[in-house]
């Protein structure tokens, strides 16, 4: 049974995490991700609705992607998760880095990781998914005219040539959640751990969430 160490407060196992997990959202509470791992506010409601992630009407996948910088170490986490168009996970990757200079860098570390594991997986046709506004409006835009990342940029660029589509959209961060939760769990790996057609049960429920019509 797996536990969770959060921030000095508590070492959870999964179920309690699940429970600590749906308390918050119940609670509409901010928390740090420093001490919350993996919990996002539940999503906004506003008169265009709930803002959450929506599957594809198209035949391709959708992949999203985020990261996050550890405060209590000098790490950083990358999450991905691939779904299909009726929501199903098809994979999931939680990975462990060197913490990047900026929260920007991250990020864009998270766009190379999502396109590369994307192609690891064979996939061809792909949207991909970020909250950072500024690096998806990059990866629109083709662009690898960053002072920090612009061979990083350049990376995701060349791996576009191994997909016969691939686009890039922004998402609110409440349609992120799955991904960001993936990157706040990479404190309990290194380097990296991938799952196909699963994610652990602290992650599902993120997944059913998106999924509640």
């Amino acid at each position: 049974m797996r536990s969770y160490f959060l921030g000095g407060l508590a070492i959870l196992t999964d179920r309690t995490f699940c429970q600590y997990v749906i308390e918050v959202y119940s609670k509409n509470l901010t928390m740090s991700p420093a001490i919350a791992v993996g919990v996002r506010r539940p999503p906004a409601r506003s008169i265009a609705g709930v803002v959450k992630w929506k599957p594809l009407c198209v035949p391709a996948v959708k992949v999203n992607f985020d990261g996050a910088l550890f405060g209590e170490s000098d790490c950083a986490g990358l999450g991905v998760v691939v779904r299909n168009s009726e929501g199903a996970v098809l994979a999931a990757l939680s990975e462990k880095i060197m913490k990047p200079q900026s929260a920007e860098l991250v990020e864009i570390l998270a766009a190379r990781r999502a396109v590369l594991f994307s192609s690891e997986l064979g996939f061809h046709n792909l949207l991909i998914e970020g909250d950072s506004s500024s690096v998806i409006k990059l990866l629109q835009d083709r662009s690898s005219s960053h002072f920090q990342g612009g061979h990083i940029l350049k990376d995701i660029m060349s791996l576009l040539d191994s997909f016969v589509s691939c686009s890039f959209s922004h998402v609110g961060r409440q349609g992120n959640a799955v991904a960001h939760a993936l990157a706040q769990r990479a404190r309990l790996y290194y380097p990296s751990v991938a799952w196909t057609e699963y994610v652990p049960p602290a992650i599902s429920s993120f997944v059913l969430f998106d999924l509640r019509v």
